[in-house]
């Protein structure tokens, strides 16, 4: 990112967090897409931001440190390393039941579909995939959504951090913007969205922060 107020702020901000920001890029996203995006990577002492160009053009520079306080918030509190050991344990947790499955002994699944094991071994990829479409399907469904209500528990836990900030009505304006820009749902049906939302609504993300200004005034 070129030098500019936006970009001084940005590192000021970071400052503030105690973010290890060494380097802010921006993506020409635009020749791929419309949608508006900004994310963080790195490890230890070398961390990154990446603004894409359409998020730049469709907010102001206020509402960009505003939802970056989001992102922020949910390196600040934990979520990123949280996600990643949870997603970890979901793997290994499939792998390990696939293993159970596969090993001797364990052939009732593959009998059904003619492999006997002997004249008939099934392949490993095949077997992989008959059992997360059989066994662990079931487990996935419940596992998957209560991984969804994690996330969403962490999107309304970051929309609060960057709130705190003193970022709330930047961030729920450009929150519209994008959400406008992306043709996101802004209402949809709730019982759809608990299952398959990872980020609630708008308008419930709205609401909360909306409510907890109140409670702070």
């Amino acid at each position: 990112l070129e030098d500019s107020e936006l970009k001084t702020r940005i590192y000021a901000l970071a400052d503030r967090l105690k973010y290890p920001l060494t380097k802010l890029f921006m993506m020409d996203g635009s020749k791929r897409s419309s949608h508006s995006n900004a994310f963080m990577f790195g490890f230890g002492k070398n961390k990154r931001i990446v603004l894409y160009d359409t998020l730049m053009n469709q907010v102001d520079d206020d509402e960009i440190l505003a939802i970056l306080g989001h992102e922020l918030g949910h390196w600040k509190l934990g979520h990123t390393l949280s996600s990643f050991a949870v997603t970890q344990a979901y793997f290994g947790a499939s792998f390990y039941c696939f293993s159970l499955c596969y090993g001797a002994g364990s052939t009732d699944l593959y009998r059904a579909f003619g492999f006997d094991g002997v004249d008939r071994p099934i392949p490993t990829m095949l077997a992989l995939l008959l059992f997360f479409q059989t066994i662990w399907a079931p487990i996935d469904k419940v596992l998957s959504f209560i991984l969804t209500i994690n996330s969403r528990r962490n999107e309304f836990a970051a929309d609060r951090f960057s709130s705190d900030l003193g970022m709330s009505a930047k961030l729920q304006t450009g929150l519209c913007k994008i959400s406008l820009e992306n043709l996101g749902a802004m209402c949809p049906d709730p019982w759809y969205a608990i299952y398959h939302y990872s980020h609630p609504p708008l308008v419930e993300r709205l609401s909360a922060m909306t409510n907890s200004e109140k409670k702070t005034n």
